[in-house]
């Protein structure tokens, strides 16, 4: 028989792997591979972003997430999907029909400050742009040092714009909560005097510098010019604007960008070398070697980053450690490199969203799913190839059922359920099918042979569970060894509250839909994610009003027993903490329980038990984090050292060393050009893998 290619199997069904189906299958695939299948556990998709419905069609997901603005390769899929299923044609009653009615602008980003007794808070609002995300081939183009930087000065000359007059399109507004900002301020005045226009002029030679070296470099006396006027015009505004709160808040931001820019200059990192060089260093360290000052360090901008990152050793607070190339990096995309918002959320939950049209569009392409199968164990022949793949199947599908099909409709959008359709199976497979402690259970073992059932393969899991499924390879290569041992994960904790009350109503002051970081030591991020109430399904009698998702980082701790800590933590927090965001939901008694949602009406603190929560503390939920000293340990997609096996997900040296959807994007995009290209059958390659 004639072999049209090899034979594709991706083990994991978050979108690492899905984004390499999705690559593999473009165009006239069949004339470059003869199949693609894609192995599961249990019966949904999504990994960390699987979301689900539960009880009254409610939305249950994984953890909080946002798509960030400048996530070119995850919109480009999106945007291929959503393109492909036409859904305005093919399911006109679905209410999630294109790109844009999955995912919406959100600019108000929200940031808590500790000021002695109490937390407060404060909302940055960024104005969208015109660009649009996903463009073909932006995913490919890496905003370039000098070009930060440019946009960094040029985000502060904006600042002094909006100073004086209403907010204008692509400008940038802070505004102190719960106080507004004051126009006709002495500090705003000052803003607006001679340190912003030498600053305007110093960037207009930044920049034609930089045109005439064609992005080569800069000389050493505009470098030694650049960082010496920052750090003047830092320093003579500082002592005058620590004293106003907002103020103040807008200094930080001042002063982290003019750190961030003086510390590339300093650093020769405005010339295009990679920021690879500071990735030993954390990234508060680094900042701390440029001058930036304490209360910069320590400011809600600097901590909410930390914390939308999760990049806390261990789960511990007292441990902040994020690699500083990296962290520099990222600041500058999200800040300045973001198209439309600089947050999109979705208008539904990630697995409907993203997932569900994933899913649909890879079957209409021709891909294979294998649903309920548990990987347990690669195996390797003499030298360095995958010889075989054990897998358990978890359940099998009743007679005359040829294929698992895995969707619910619900208001005509397909979806997730938060069970296995038992209809379609041969018996009820029960709870834990997504749990790596259920890893006993199981109704037969499954094993594929390399050259009869597959020619090369994908592994996609995530970085927790190769130890588990992956020993043999530790064992026979040390740089899988040294990336297990340096890419550190932590486990996290959700929860999600429907509420009897508006967000008004419990005393929040600030926007509607707004996300807020920073605040607190156990649920350090909330999500105002009411918008959601439409798209599920409560009777008209019980509709709650508003929905929060809450989320942070969190110790290790038994899995058994995980949901009810995180439960108990939850409690504590809405008695004793979550009164500084929402003041009318405590009184002298503490938490007004009675706000929470729960159609079988119980009382005090059992009320917690109707809303959703979860410790991800299973090795496949863990998050993935960015150590200082840990991206050189990363491997690359397409550079494994084992001749049939390429590697997907957020661990992976992918160009964006972090634990977030884009970077599992790219990650799967990188091992399926791999694989086309055919580098990953020939490479053997047990060196560097970058």
């Amino acid at each position: 028989m004639t072999v049209a290619g090899p034979r594709v199997v991706i083990l994991g069904g978050g979108l690492a792997g899905l984004a390499t189906a999705w690559e593999l299958s473009s165009g006239q695939w069949r004339k470059h591979l003869e199949s693609i299948t894609l192995y599961q556990r249990g019966w949904r998709l999504g990994g960390k972003g699987a979301s689900s419905r539960g009880r009254f069609g409610r939305i249950e997901e994984h953890g909080l997430h946002v798509l960030l603005g400048y996530y070119d390769a995850t919109f480009r899929v999106l945007r291929e999907v959503y393109g492909e299923l036409d859904r305005a044609f093919t399911d006109p009653e679905c209410p999630i029909r294109s790109w844009r009615d999955a995912v919406s602008p959100a600019g108000d980003v929200g940031l808590a400050d500790w000021e002695d007794p109490a937390w407060s808070h404060f909302v940055t609002g960024f104005s969208g742009n015109d660009a649009i995300p996903g463009e073909p081939g932006a995913e490919d183009r890496p905003i370039q040092p000098l070009d930060m930087a440019s946009r960094a000065l040029r985000l502060l000359v904006d600042f002094h714009g909006s100073m004086g007059s209403p907010r204008a399109p692509a400008h940038v507004y802070v505004s102190g909560s719960p106080e507004p900002r004051s126009e006709a301020s002495d500090w705003a005045t000052l803003v607006r005097g001679a340190g912003l226009t030498a600053l305007a002029a110093l960037l207009e030679a930044v920049e034609r510098s930089a045109r005439l070296a064609s992005g080569a470099g800069l000389g050493y006396r505009l470098v030694e010019a650049l960082a010496a006027a920052l750090q003047a015009w830092r320093d003579g505004m500082r002592q005058v604007l620590l004293l106003d709160p907002a103020a103040r808040r807008t200094w930080q931001l001042v002063d982290l960008v003019v750190t961030n820019v003086q510390g590339m200059a300093a650093d020769g990192l405005l010339s295009g070398i990679g920021y690879e060089r500071i990735d030993h260093l954390d990234y508060r360290d680094w900042l701390t070697r440029h001058g930036a000052a304490r209360e910069t360090i320590d400011s809600p901008i600097v901590r909410g980053m930390y914390d939308l990152t999760f990049a806390y050793e261990g789960g511990d607070r007292a441990k902040p450690r994020f690699a500083a190339g990296l962290g520099l990096q990222l600041a500058f995309r999200m800040l300045f490199d973001f198209k439309g918002s600089i947050f999109w959320r979705m208008q539904a939950g990630m697995g409907e969203a993203i997932f569900a049209p994933l899913y649909q569009g890879l079957a209409d392409r021709g891909v294979e799913f294998r649903f309920f199968r548990r990987l347990d164990r690669l195996r390797l022949a003499d030298g360095r190839a995958i010889s075989s793949i054990d897998l358990t199947r978890q359940v099998n599908l009743r007679s005359r059922v040829d294929r698992y099909e895995p969707l619910v409709r619900v208001h005509g959008l397909p979806c997730w359920p938060d069970r296995p359709l038992v209809g379609q199976l041969d018996t009820d497979p029960g709870d834990g099918l997504e749990s790596h402690a259920e890893a006993a259970r199981g109704s037969g073992v499954e094993k594929l042979v390399a050259g009869r059932d597959f020619d090369v393969v994908v592994l996609a899991v995530s970085l927790g569970m190769i130890p588990h499924v992956a020993s043999e390879l530790l064992a026979a290569d040390n740089a899988w060894r040294d990336m297990v041992d340096s890419v550190a994960t932590v486990a996290t904790r959700s929860a999600q509250l429907w509420l009897n009350v508006t967000e008004s109503e419990m005393g929040w002051d600030g926007p509607r839909g707004v996300t807020l970081s920073g605040f607190g030591e156990v649920f350090d991020t909330w999500a105002s994610m009411s918008h959601l109430l439409p798209m599920e399904a409560w009777p008209s009698a019980g509709t709650p009003r508003s929905i929060a998702y809450l989320c942070g980082a969190m110790p290790d701790a038994d899995p058994a027993t995980g949901d009810e800590v995180v439960r108990d933590v939850l409690r504590r927090f809405l008695e004793q903490e979550v009164g500084a965001l929402w003041p009318s939901a405590q009184d002298s008694d503490g938490f007004k329980w009675e706000m929470l949602c729960d159609d079988l009406q119980r009382s005090g603190p059992d009320r917690l038990s109707g809303q959703y929560v979860r410790a991800n503390l299973d090795p496949s939920d863990r998050y993935v984090q960015s150590l200082p000293g840990s991206g050189k340990h990363r491997i690359a997609p397409g550079r494994t050292g084992f001749e049939n096996l390429a590697v997907a997900g957020d661990w992976t040296a992918c160009g964006l060393d972090a634990g977030c959807v884009e970077a599992a994007t790219r990650s799967g995009i990188l091992a399926a050009r791999a694989i086309l290209s055919g580098s990953v059958r020939s490479s053997t390659i047990s060196g560097a893998r970058r």
